[in-house]
């Protein structure tokens, strides 16, 4: 099995740097910046237009020259938001990982976000936001998530088409002042690249100093729990989220992960042969675990058609309650090997894996080796705890009919 190494750690002024040599051709950057939605405050989603913008244009290059400019050095050019973060990630031959680090930083540092480019991002942005408004899942999933989570993460990462159309280029320029220092960024990167050329890159072309991290808004707890039923035109499906509070500690959640590969929705899991294959249910089911630093969730979706809801509502019901008598140890070494391809695959990966261990770092998570220790050592007993621990939890039912 493929054995990831712990990263070499050290500090560049403020900035947290991972460095993880693989030797090759390649090094991969991911640059995490502490500014995901959770951030957004007055403004939903502004978060996820600041990301649109550092690719618009900086104090010295347009949009046209910036996204040449990364064309030249290499591919993977490109940026994501989520509820915690921001990852800008990149992928470069060894030798041009001076020239994309200083790209990187010029788009964090010097982003002018011009009142053009702004005006057509808002339009593009509007766009992704009414294309998700028009899939009953994903409306689903979005009304359950805001009902569970209120005020803390319960606006999508988007935002809404009211909050974006409010948005105002000052207002971005504001958000990057405020979130976007080395103090508040975490940098990993993985490749052929090795740590003394590292440093002396990071000398030449990233902020030395920079303000002290700051502290994530008021901790994420659950508000809405219970059965929430809700209608939308005359959809000839039902669809059906259910949200169970998953616990923080890192051992039972990764036990937690491990029962959601038992009890999941791959074709030899207990849900997809329950609900596809027996019972020849709807085709969209998924289960599976996302967390922050302060936050962790199972989540279930499903869907059938709109006259079978009683039976996919029974069916998940009993799947569950099942789990709770404990796991056959085909089921647990079928689930461990899924989660050690995993590991393997970021082993493999560098880009992957320079993304995991700058996220893992910014939320206070441990290391990927650390995590595949302890996956390595996990109980059967410890697995079938953490699926009664669920089922006991906080949880949310939300139901889409129409």
């Amino acid at each position: 099995m493929s054995r990831l190494p712990e990263p070499r750690r050290f500090r560049h002024g403020g900035l947290t740097v991972l460095h993880d040599h693989v030797p090759g051709p390649l090094t991969a950057i991911a640059l995490l910046v502490r500014a995901g939605s959770r951030f957004d405050g007055e403004h939903p989603g502004i978060a996820h237009m600041t990301e649109h913008m550092l690719f618009q244009g900086t104090g010295r290059l347009d949009q046209v020259a910036l996204n040449r400019r990364a064309g030249e050095l290499g591919g993977e050019h490109d940026a994501d938001t989520g509820y915690e973060d921001m990852a800008l990630h990149f992928e470069v031959f060894n030798e041009d990982l001076g020239d994309a680090l200083a790209l990187l930083a010029e788009q964090c540092f010097d982003s002018i976000v011009p009142g053009d480019r702004f005006a057509k991002e808002k339009r593009v942005v509007i766009d992704e936001i009414r294309g998700r408004a028009d899939d009953p899942a994903n409306y689903l999933h979005e009304r359950a998530w805001s009902h569970f989570f209120g005020d803390a993460l319960g606006h999508p990462v988007c935002g809404t088409i009211a909050s974006v159309r409010r948005m105002t280029p000052a207002a971005i320029r504001r958000f990057i002042r405020r979130r976007f220092h080395p103090g508040n960024m975490v940098l990993a990167i993985v490749g052929g690249a090795r740590a003394d050329g590292v440093r002396r890159v990071l000398a030449r072309v990233f902020p030395p100093r920079g303000r002290r991290g700051e502290l994530p808004p008021a901790r994420v707890r659950p508000r809405g729990t219970g059965v929430m039923r809700l209608r939308r035109g005359s959809s000839p499906q039902v669809h059906l989220v259910r949200l169970m509070t998953a616990p923080l500690a890192p051992r039972p959640l990764l036990a937690a992960s491990v029962a959601v590969e038992i009890v999941g929705a791959d074709p030899d899991a207990r849900l997809f042969q329950e609900v596809r294959e027996r019972m020849g249910l709807g085709y969209e089911l998924g289960l599976g675990v996302e967390h922050g630093r302060d936050w962790a969730v199972v989540v279930l979706s499903a869907s059938a058609a709109r006259a079978d809801a009683a039976r996919l509502r029974d069916a998940v019901e009993r799947t569950f309650a099942r789990a709770a008598e404990g796991f056959t140890r085909a089921e647990l070494a079928r689930a461990r090997k899924k989660i050690r391809y995993r590991f393997a695959r970021l082993a493999d990966s560098r880009l992957d894996r320079a993304i995991a261990h700058a996220s893992r770092e910014a939320a206070g998570h441990p290391t990927l080796a650390a995590s595949q220790r302890a996956m390595n050592a996990l109980a059967a007993s410890e697995v079938e705890a953490a699926w009664r621990s669920l089922l006991r939890a906080p949880t949310l039912t939300a139901v889409l009919s129409g």
